[in-house]
């Protein structure tokens, strides 16, 4: 099997789904076979979980009908292996297995026959295949060693520090430079604190307007002579649960509004759209001495904004606190890792697969020669029962 083939049939296999499918007998066939093998190895955790690395050539000119369709392949896959890291686990009748990062089976294998995958048995043919030559290899004792030693760091995790990535890649630091100067960015250093002191005593959605308005014009939105609430009804999440619908200038219809626990389903502080992972929230917060304002410092694709944000509003005595102030600081100051994950996953919300140095934001690196300054993940042992 070529490499090409190989991602072929693991994108066409790729199961989204998160119900288990009934598969056809060949199909659990092939599965049980492929765990009988497996039963060789040390589970990793719970629910039989297990890890194998193996490698496939890229093939040869005579695995393709013609010199063109060969050449392709060269320029889309131009190593002469390529690497798979297989997880499979099982918990009573239900089996799964996933091939870098991709899911390609789900098996309830209590379940009647029912669905044939002919790709899939091939595919299964061939892990019977790699898992065999794993177990030899276990069984040799030179397995962990080897792929240690070869397994492609395309493939692997990693940490750089973000000073050290900013001085190989230069153009990185200046395109933050760009959007954000020095001068912003020291007074954020020096301003911006986990906690407050100061409060607003009485509370409107005016105020609050005004704030995201002002928030707005420091990032450089247009607004076109909008009035403060019409430019937060134009860029915010638009879900503001009733906020622009009371008194702008009566504090105690905000007041009621604010503690009227039969809101729900809205995002009124939602003043820049995004997913979990990069809106921007500037929540209004209240304690014993009064109201103030959040945001939150684990958003560090939006470190920009919250900086400029935090900045306007600060120089405005308007009280502002930031969760994890210290994680946009140190990634402003480049004293913090950036997390390296393969291409094939996309480099958002990726935490879990770290072990060390806790990462929050990530990236791809396919350049052989930085591979000596990342700090590489390790990479587990495996190990026969």
């Amino acid at each position: 099997m070529t490499a090409s083939k190989m991602d072929y049939l693991i994108e066409v296999l790729n199961n989204r789904t998160y119900n288990p499918i009934s598969y056809d007998i060949l199909v659990k066939e092939k599965v049980e076979e492929l765990y009988r093998l497996l039963d060789n190895i040390k589970p990793l955790s719970d629910d039989e979980y297990k890890i194998l690395y193996f490698s496939i050539p890229k093939g040869n000119m005579e695995e393709y009908d013609n010199y063109e369709e060969f050449n392709r392949f060269n320029k889309e896959y131009p190593d002469e292996i390529y690497w798979y890291k297989m997880i499979t686990s099982r918990y009573k009748n239900y089996y799964t297995i996933s091939i870098n990062s991709k899911n390609i089976l789900y098996a309830d294998m209590n379940k009647e026959d029912s669905f044939e995958n002919y790709q899939l048995q091939e595919l299964l043919d061939f892990l019977i295949i790699k898992v065999k030559e794993c177990v030899v290899m276990l069984e040799n004792g030179t397995y962990n060693e080897y792929i240690k030693n070869n397994y492609s760091y395309k493939n692997r995790f990693g940490v750089i520090k973000r000073s050290k990535y900013w001085k190989l890649y230069p153009k990185i630091k200046e395109d933050l430079l760009n959007r954000i100067t020095e001068k912003e960015i020291n007074y954020f250093i020096e301003n911006a604190k986990g906690e407050i002191n100061n409060r607003i005593k009485n509370m409107t959605s005016s105020k609050y307007f005004e704030c995201v308005s002002n928030s707005y014009k420091n990032l450089g939105y247009d607004t076109n002579n909008l009035t403060d609430k019409e430019l937060y009804l134009k860029y915010s999440d638009g879900r503001d649960d009733g906020l622009s619908k009371i008194d702008e200038n009566s504090s105690n219809e905000f007041n009621e509004w604010y503690n009227d626990n039969e809101k729900f389903g809205g995002h009124p502080w939602e003043i820049i759209r995004g997913h979990s992972f990069s809106r921007v929230n500037l929540q209004v917060c209240n304690d014993e001495k009064g109201y103030y304002l959040s945001l939150d410092g684990s958003k560090l694709l939006r470190k920009i904004e919250i900086v400029k944000i935090f900045n306007i509003l600060n120089k405005n005595n308007i009280p502002i606190k930031i969760n994890n102030v210290e994680k946009i600081k140190n990634a402003l100051k480049g004293v913090d890792y950036l997390g390296i994950v393969p291409n094939e996953i996309i480099p958002i919300q990726c935490g879990g697969y770290f072990n060390k140095y806790n990462p929050t934001e990530f990236i791809h690196i396919d350049d052989p020669k930085i591979y000596k300054y990342i700090k590489w993940e390790p990479l587990e042992n495996i190990e026969l029962k």
